[in-house]
């Protein structure tokens, strides 16, 4: 008898974006925005995983009328998820993004979202001002990785000035094993989850090269410091797959 099973068969090999860039030239440019929803799928693993995830803390976290920060928003899909998810709670959000286009995105996949007000900031997320104060849920997601190691707890620490005392925190992070052996594992675990995902061998290699210098792991330990150096307080693990983690903190210490 033929085989009917559709699990056999081959996932779909495409061309990724990151081909078309150099060693240390990745950029959030507007072929970039386009092909982004369907790249960041490929290329994170359990990334609609980690998006539940967020989305659920928000039972939790964010209450009646509050405000949702999100630090690096990219298309909104996470300020999607939540407002959706929350469209009784009538809450407010504010995004923020290095990238113009990435914002432009965002208010077009967000149009008609139920919210009581949605804000776009372009600007730097380590620059102050940020335009927002009071905020009971701030995100930052896959964020951090592509600034200097310097500005990420400078980036946190205005993140932190402007949450409300019963805030929390959300960071998503590629980190890096400290020992080499996890190191290997990690990468390659990575690399076959990217391949079983439709991203081809070239494409693969060429995105490692386009983000040397750019994209700059560090170990979880040197992420939870750079969390509490900002002010922020009992960084739990959250999830974890080999280099990927998400870390949640709150704005006060337990029982205060």
């Amino acid at each position: 008898m033929p085989n009917t099973d559709d699990s056999t068969a081959e996932t779909p090999v495409y061309r990724d974006v990151a081909e078309s860039f150099t060693a240390g030239a990745w950029a959030f440019t507007p072929d970039v925005v386009d092909a982004f929803d369907s790249h960041v799928r490929a290329s994170v693993p359990f990334y609609d995983a980690i998006q539940d995830l967020v989305a659920g803390l928000s039972d939790w976290l964010v209450p009646q009328g509050g405000l949702v920060a999100d630090l690096g928003a990219a298309t909104g899909t996470t300020v999607g998820a939540i407002l959706q998810r929350q469209a009784h709670r009538d809450l407010s959000a504010v995004l923020y993004d290095i990238e113009k286009p990435m914002l432009d995105r965002a208010a077009e996949n967000l149009a008609g979202v139920p919210a009581r007000r949605i804000d776009y900031v372009h600007a730097p997320i380590q620059e102050p001002p940020l335009q927002h104060t009071d905020a009971d849920l701030t995100l930052c997601l896959f964020t951090l990785q592509f600034l200097p190691l310097r500005e990420r707890v400078g980036a946190l620490h205005l993140a932190r000035m402007s949450a409300r005392e019963t805030g929390a925190l959300v960071v998503a992070e590629k980190v890096r094993p400290l020992d080499s052996r996890w190191h290997e594992i990690s990468t390659d675990s990575s690399h076959d989850w990217k391949a079983s995902h439709g991203i081809s061998p070239d494409g693969i290699r060429a995105k490692s090269r386009a983000l040397r210098g750019v994209l700059i792991p560090h170990p979880q330990d040197t992420l939870i410091h750079s969390i509490t150096a900002a002010g922020w307080h009992d960084p739990e693990i959250l999830f974890r797959w080999h280099q990927w983690v998400v870390v949640g903190a709150f704005a006060t210490r337990c029982g205060l």
